[in-house]
Protein backbone atom coordinates (compact mmCIF):
# COMPACT_ATOMS: atom_id res chain seq x y z
CA UNK A 1 0.00 0.00 0.00
CA UNK A 2 1.17 3.39 -0.95
CA UNK A 3 1.37 5.85 1.74
CA UNK A 4 -0.10 8.75 0.84
CA UNK A 5 2.17 12.35 0.74
CA UNK A 6 0.63 15.28 2.66
CA UNK A 7 0.77 17.92 -0.29
CA UNK A 8 1.97 21.63 0.46
CA UNK A 9 -0.75 23.82 0.95
CA UNK A 10 -1.03 28.00 0.31
CA UNK A 11 -0.07 29.51 3.30
CA UNK A 12 -2.23 32.79 4.62
CA UNK A 13 -0.19 35.73 5.66
CA UNK A 14 -1.50 36.35 9.76
CA UNK A 15 -3.44 39.40 9.64
CA UNK A 16 -1.91 42.02 11.39
CA UNK A 17 1.21 41.08 11.58
CA UNK A 18 4.42 43.29 10.57
CA UNK A 19 5.02 40.56 8.00
CA UNK A 20 1.75 41.84 6.49
CA UNK A 21 2.15 44.90 6.09
CA UNK A 22 5.26 44.24 4.03
CA UNK A 23 3.81 42.06 1.99
CA UNK A 24 0.74 44.57 1.43
CA UNK A 25 3.71 47.35 0.59
CA UNK A 26 5.55 44.90 -1.92
CA UNK A 27 1.69 44.34 -3.68
CA UNK A 28 0.97 47.61 -3.80
CA UNK A 29 4.11 48.02 -5.64
CA UNK A 30 3.41 45.51 -8.08
CA UNK A 31 -0.05 46.61 -8.56
CA UNK A 32 1.29 50.31 -9.31
CA UNK A 33 4.14 48.98 -11.78
CA UNK A 34 0.80 47.29 -13.76
CA UNK A 35 -0.53 50.13 -14.25
CA UNK A 36 2.50 52.68 -15.16
CA UNK A 37 1.76 54.09 -18.75
CA UNK A 38 3.09 51.41 -21.02
CA UNK A 39 6.04 54.35 -22.08
CA UNK A 40 7.27 54.14 -18.85
CA UNK A 41 7.12 50.48 -18.41
CA UNK A 42 3.48 49.65 -17.47
CA UNK A 43 1.04 47.22 -19.23
CA UNK A 44 -0.78 47.84 -22.29
CA UNK A 45 -3.03 44.97 -22.31
CA UNK A 46 -5.95 46.03 -22.39
CA UNK A 47 -7.86 43.85 -19.38
CA UNK A 48 -5.11 42.06 -17.85
CA UNK A 49 -2.96 44.22 -16.00
CA UNK A 50 -0.58 42.05 -13.97
CA UNK A 51 2.90 43.91 -12.17
CA UNK A 52 5.47 41.99 -10.28
CA UNK A 53 8.51 42.83 -7.85
CA UNK A 54 11.42 40.80 -6.88
CA UNK A 55 13.05 40.87 -3.47
CA UNK A 56 16.24 39.17 -2.53
CA UNK A 57 16.61 37.50 0.50
CA UNK A 58 18.14 40.76 1.80
CA UNK A 59 14.41 42.75 2.12
CA UNK A 60 15.63 45.07 -1.02
CA UNK A 61 13.96 45.28 -3.94
CA UNK A 62 15.65 43.59 -7.05
CA UNK A 63 13.38 44.54 -9.70
CA UNK A 64 10.10 45.31 -10.95
CA UNK A 65 8.16 45.03 -14.11
CA UNK A 66 5.00 44.58 -15.83
CA UNK A 67 2.81 42.04 -18.24
CA UNK A 68 4.11 43.61 -21.47
CA UNK A 69 6.09 43.64 -24.92
CA UNK A 70 9.89 43.00 -24.54
CA UNK A 71 11.78 45.69 -25.23
CA UNK A 72 12.29 46.74 -29.02
CA UNK A 73 9.05 45.50 -29.57
CA UNK A 74 6.13 47.59 -31.34
CA UNK A 75 3.74 47.63 -28.80
CA UNK A 76 1.32 50.28 -30.56
CA UNK A 77 0.73 47.96 -33.31
CA UNK A 78 -2.70 47.21 -33.56
CA UNK A 79 -2.86 44.14 -34.94
CA UNK A 80 -0.62 42.57 -31.60
CA UNK A 81 -4.00 42.71 -29.81
CA UNK A 82 -6.36 40.49 -32.07
CA UNK A 83 -7.89 38.59 -29.59
CA UNK A 84 -6.06 34.89 -29.59
CA UNK A 85 -2.79 36.25 -30.52
CA UNK A 86 -1.98 38.68 -28.19
CA UNK A 87 -0.86 36.15 -25.53
CA UNK A 88 1.84 35.03 -27.79
CA UNK A 89 3.41 38.87 -27.75
CA UNK A 90 3.18 39.71 -24.50
CA UNK A 91 5.70 38.48 -21.65
CA UNK A 92 4.10 37.64 -17.77
CA UNK A 93 5.24 40.35 -15.56
CA UNK A 94 7.21 37.55 -13.83
CA UNK A 95 8.86 36.77 -16.90
CA UNK A 96 10.07 40.40 -17.34
CA UNK A 97 11.30 40.94 -13.60
CA UNK A 98 13.74 37.71 -13.71
CA UNK A 99 14.91 38.40 -17.20
CA UNK A 100 15.75 42.67 -15.94
CA UNK A 101 17.35 40.85 -13.02
CA UNK A 102 19.84 38.18 -14.69
CA UNK A 103 20.71 41.24 -17.01
CA UNK A 104 21.77 43.27 -13.74
CA UNK A 105 23.65 40.19 -12.58
CA UNK A 106 21.27 40.28 -9.32
CA UNK A 107 20.86 37.12 -7.49
CA UNK A 108 17.71 35.60 -7.70
CA UNK A 109 17.62 32.24 -6.11
CA UNK A 110 16.23 32.60 -2.78
CA UNK A 111 14.15 35.95 -3.27
CA UNK A 112 10.58 36.59 -3.28
CA UNK A 113 8.56 37.57 -5.68
CA UNK A 114 5.60 39.40 -5.90
CA UNK A 115 3.09 39.47 -7.85
CA UNK A 116 -0.71 40.30 -8.67
CA UNK A 117 -2.17 37.41 -10.14
CA UNK A 118 -0.90 33.81 -9.75
CA UNK A 119 1.98 32.64 -12.43
CA UNK A 120 0.94 31.00 -15.01
CA UNK A 121 2.36 27.14 -16.05
CA UNK A 122 5.07 28.94 -17.67
CA UNK A 123 6.56 31.03 -15.32
CA UNK A 124 5.67 28.85 -12.51
CA UNK A 125 8.62 26.36 -13.76
CA UNK A 126 10.81 29.25 -14.24
CA UNK A 127 10.04 30.76 -11.46
CA UNK A 128 10.86 27.00 -9.84
CA UNK A 129 14.12 26.77 -11.70
CA UNK A 130 15.76 30.09 -10.48
CA UNK A 131 15.47 29.20 -7.62
CA UNK A 132 12.89 31.86 -6.15
CA UNK A 133 12.02 30.75 -2.57
CA UNK A 134 8.73 32.41 -1.57
CA UNK A 135 5.50 33.91 -4.08
CA UNK A 136 3.53 36.36 -2.17
CA UNK A 137 -0.30 37.17 -3.98
CA UNK A 138 -3.17 38.84 -2.82
CA UNK A 139 -5.87 36.74 -1.28
CA UNK A 140 -8.39 37.39 -4.66
CA UNK A 141 -6.06 37.14 -7.21
CA UNK A 142 -7.71 35.66 -9.66
CA UNK A 143 -11.04 37.55 -8.28
CA UNK A 144 -9.48 40.53 -9.27
CA UNK A 145 -9.28 39.53 -13.11
CA UNK A 146 -12.73 38.85 -14.11
CA UNK A 147 -12.21 38.75 -18.07
CA UNK A 148 -9.21 36.21 -17.60
CA UNK A 149 -9.60 33.41 -20.34
CA UNK A 150 -10.68 30.38 -19.09
CA UNK A 151 -7.19 28.98 -20.21
CA UNK A 152 -5.23 31.26 -18.14
CA UNK A 153 -7.40 30.27 -15.16
CA UNK A 154 -6.52 26.71 -15.94
CA UNK A 155 -2.64 27.60 -16.73
CA UNK A 156 -2.51 29.48 -13.02
CA UNK A 157 -4.18 26.45 -11.72
CA UNK A 158 -1.43 24.37 -12.68
CA UNK A 159 1.14 26.86 -12.40
CA UNK A 160 0.23 26.81 -8.27
CA UNK A 161 0.42 23.06 -8.44
CA UNK A 162 4.13 23.49 -9.81
CA UNK A 163 5.26 25.82 -7.24
CA UNK A 164 3.60 23.77 -4.47
CA UNK A 165 4.62 20.43 -5.59
CA UNK A 166 8.44 21.90 -5.80
CA UNK A 167 8.70 23.58 -2.62
CA UNK A 168 7.97 26.98 -3.76
CA UNK A 169 6.10 28.56 -0.65
CA UNK A 170 3.03 30.19 -1.54
CA UNK A 171 1.31 33.02 0.59
CA UNK A 172 -1.56 35.00 0.05
CA UNK A 173 -2.24 38.14 1.61
CA UNK A 174 -5.32 39.76 2.00
CA UNK A 175 -4.89 43.76 0.51
CA UNK A 176 -8.33 45.08 0.89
Amino acid sequence: MLKKVKQPTIQVCPSGSALEKEHRKWLAQASEAAHRNPKRGGSPHPTVKVGAVLVGANGKEIAHGANRFAHGLDWKDPERYIDGERSMWFNCAEQMVIAHALREKMEVAGARLYVTLEPCAVCAGLIVECGIKEVILPAQAVGDYPRLKPKWRRSVEIGLGKLLEAGVKVTTVETA
